[in-house]
């Protein structure tokens, strides 16, 4: 059993993530993680769950009550040899758990080995472990208790002590002659800690390393004033000595010769804090700030990153436009990264670039709809600029949806009532935007090489894009900023780069061409499903709306699109309850039933049967006691985890499922959505068909996609019946599912053809 602090609170075994319970719960076992193989009294403990005025008197009962359900909880299977074990010890409680089952304990050994490396000079080796360290932070420490109310001192020094952590990495970083990847970062701790001096020489040091002494001198300026006018300090004195040496170009600013050695010299003045952060301990006091390149220093710089230094200009390379054919200009990146997993199997591993071709001219497709330009694909990580018009937002809006359309063109959700998945197993979509200043090509031509592949925002979009989980997109502040009309982002905990995350489109119009302004494919259908709904509800009169289409992709599509709408637009008003049904022999033909039954009843997958029975009765009854007791058995039968038990009433199950139904729909509106029903059988098939009919006083609208298939099987499908529709949905011309689809079959070959 692993358990995780630095973020939310998540206990894993190997079935998957544990339920710990309720806030109690939660919160002492977070408590005694903090305190890990060590001794907490019972005093701590309550001061930790209640404040002195606010304990109850039962205060001590609800904590022995917590810790009891606690050892339910870490006793479950499968035991490991080293399992956890939450012991009675006076004058309180221990959690002796294995270190590297905690990740704050593993954090902790790993910040213990980075620095004693970057004391000793191992500059390579405490990059590694420093940032192995850090990359176990999944966002502020125990985040979801924070938000309900949790304020602990520990959790306060913790993070101080993560800046300590950052600083440390910053500076074993730039001993590695590693600037250009870790200068990103050191900005953002910069930004959101003005006041630490030793993150501000640092960032000093690593923009005159790439070239930028004007701005590594201004934030010196920005630090100066910050102290003197907020504290009346100056700086101290190695701010101070840094500054100079910039403004010399001072030779002790050199880098190591050879990135990773344990050589210490040319070593620049240490930087620190003056006033370290109460609960931070300082760091190692010896470790100092590593030297620089020397920017006029001729040849190639030790560093594997290139260093844009400010010596005599030097000839660009054939088909690189010079300095002078450049300006600074507003833009926003995006940067696409495919990752193609070992699920693909062997097809991909013959035809894999084949498979990397499709994918960018997907992605190049999608950003030339929106307005921007393809300036470099790597293998699977492709560029794209926009920089067309004045207005910021409108760049970084352009930029957020073509990095959607691209996600979204290569996803296909397998239900209504799961979540989009990839539209191949195995493959991910990763993406960054971000938006700022960029010296940009002043006319670049539609024939000429990229005009760009390098700079500012695409370090920061590189840095961002390592931290991004598939199907997220991460964005920066200033995107986030100029993108809030057009889009809603939450915070991203995976890294202080990449503080948002996408969360939705405001709009309908996801992915539409740059200035486009018809509605889009199916607009019509969806309008109609809304007005049938609209009228279902006024008059309250049952409506089946039928979508036949071939593919089914667009279909299922436009089915989730219409019940986003539904729950967006009828919040609280309007239940929307839907399922796939499964081809036949791959699983129950009852199962949407079911599905929908559960999902309405407040059932969950993995509740027992015993409590599933309890829900349904008290769903029926509060429904109104008319039939309760006749519905109540057959229903039971449905939820049953034993199929045996409905085959041999499958009529009388489905009777009295369309009754509930009924019953639901007269409490309020309902609006059952359906995929694939050509799959279902012939008795779930008069069921639905004839919903409409059975109950046609109540507010109920079914809406069923199939394919082909069901029109075939019933030729008059709904046609004779009053309030039903049927509607053929055109293809989607140039679907990119099914290029990529395409390209993954193996291409016939001429033998296979003979």
């Amino acid at each position: 059993m692993h358990f995780r602090i630095l973020g939310p609170l998540e206990t894993e075994n190997p079935d998957g993530l544990v339920d710990l319970g309720g806030h109690r719960q939660r919160a002492v076992l977070a408590y005694l993680l903090l305190q890990a193989n060590q001794v907490v009294s019972t005093s701590q403990l309550l001061s930790a769950l209640w404040a002195d005025d606010d304990a109850p008197m039962t205060a001590r009962k609800i904590l022995q009550n917590a810790v009891w359900k606690l050892r339910g909880v870490l006793s479950r299977p499968p035991r490991a040899e080293q399992g956890p074990e939450l012991l009675t010890r006076a004058p309180g409680y221990l959690l002796r758990v294995p270190q590297q089952r905690v990740d704050l304990l593993d954090y902790q050994q790993r910040v213990v080995t980075g620095r004693a490396a970057l004391a000793a000079g191992e500059v390579e080796r405490a990059r590694r472990s420093l940032g192995e360290a850090l990359a176990l932070w999944r966002g502020p420490v125990l985040s979801d208790l924070v938000e309900e109310g949790i304020c602990w001192p520990e959790l306060t020094a913790l993070q101080n002590r993560r800046l300590d952590v950052m600083e440390d990495h910053f500076e074993a970083a730039l001993a590695c002659g590693r600037h250009q990847s870790v200068l990103p970062d050191i900005e953002s701790l910069v930004a959101a800690e003005p006041l630490r001096e030793r993150a501000s020489g640092q960032l000093m040091v690593a923009l005159y390393r790439c070239g930028r002494q004007a701005e590594a001198l201004a934030v010196f300026g920005r630090v100066r004033s910050a102290l003197v006018d907020g504290l009346g300090l100056e700086p101290g004195r190695e701010l101070h000595r840094l500054q100079q040496a910039i403004l010399t170009q001072d030779p002790t600013l050199e880098a190591p010769r050879t990135a990773g050695t344990r050589e210490r010299a040319h070593l620049a003045p240490a930087i620190r804090d003056p006033q370290p952060s109460a609960g931070s301990p300082a760091g190692p006091a010896t470790v100092p700030t590593p030297a620089l390149p020397a920017p006029t220093a001729p040849g190639p710089s030790a560093s594997t990153e290139p260093v844009t230094t400010p010596s005599a200009p030097v000839a660009p390379a054939p088909g690189i436009p010079s300095p002078a054919a450049h300006e600074s200009r507003t833009a926003s990146v995006v940067m696409l990264r495919f990752g193609l997993g070992g699920e693909l199997g062997r097809v991909l591993a013959e035809d894999r670039d084949r498979v990397l071709d499709v994918l960018t001219q997907i992605a190049r497709e999608k950003t030339e709809l929106h307005g921007g330009r393809v300036t470099s694909v790597l293998g699977s990580t492709v560029l794209a600029v926009f920089a067309d018009g004045a207005d910021p937002a409108d760049i970084a809006e352009r930029a957020v949806r073509t990095a959607a359309a691209v996600r979204d063109s290569l996803s296909v959700p397998t239900g209504t009532l799961t979540p989009p998945q990839a539209a191949v197993r195995g493959l991910t979509v990763h993406a960054a935007v971000a938006s700022g200043e960029a010296r940009l090509p002043r006319r670049p031509c539609a024939d000429s090489p990229s005009p760009w592949g390098g700079g500012r925002l695409v370090d920061t979009c590189r840095t961002m894009l390592d931290h991004v989980q598939a199907g997220e997109i991460h964005v920066c502040d200033e995107t986030r900023r100029h993108g809030e009309r057009a889009a809603a982002f939450r915070r991203a905990c995976a890294s202080a780069i990449a503080p948002w995350e996408l969360h939705a489109l405001h709009d309908e119009a996801a992915d539409q061409p740059w200035g486009r302004t018809d509605g889009g494919v199916h607009v019509s259908e969806l309008e109609l499903m809304q007005h049938t709904l609209l009228h279902t509800r006024q008059r309250s009169a049952a409506h089946l709306i039928t979508l036949i289409q071939g593919s089914g992709r667009a279909r299922t599509r436009l089915l989730m699109e219409f019940q986003r709408r539904v729950e967006d637009s009828h919040r609280g008003h309007v239940r929307v309850l839907a399922g796939t049904v499964p081809p036949p022999r791959t699983g129950d033909p009852l199962a949407v039933p079911a599905e929908i039954l559960a999902a309405y009843c407040g059932i969950e997958p993995d509740t027992s049967e015993a409590h599933a029975t309890a829900r349904l009765r008290a769903t029926l009854d509060g429904l109104g006691p008319a039939d309760a007791a006749d519905l109540y058995a057959p229903l039971a039968r449905l939820l049953s985890p034993r199929p045996t038990t409905v085959a041999a009433g499958t009529g009388e199950v489905l009777r009295a499922w369309g009754k509930f139904l009924a019953r639901a729909a007269r409490k309020q509106p309902l609006v059952l959505i359906w995929d694939d029903l050509q799959h279902a059988d012939d008795a779930l098939l008069d069921v639905v068909e004839r919903l409409t009919q059975t109950h046609a006083r109540v507010p109920l609208l079914n809406v069923v996609g199939a394919d082909s298939g069901l029109p075939d099987r019933r030729p008059g499908w709904a046609t004779a019946h009053p309030r039903t529709v049927t509607l053929s949905l055109s293809p989607e011309a140039g679907d990119a599912l099914d290029r990529l689809l395409e390209s993954l079959l193996p291409p016939l070959r001429e033998s296979e053809v003979a």
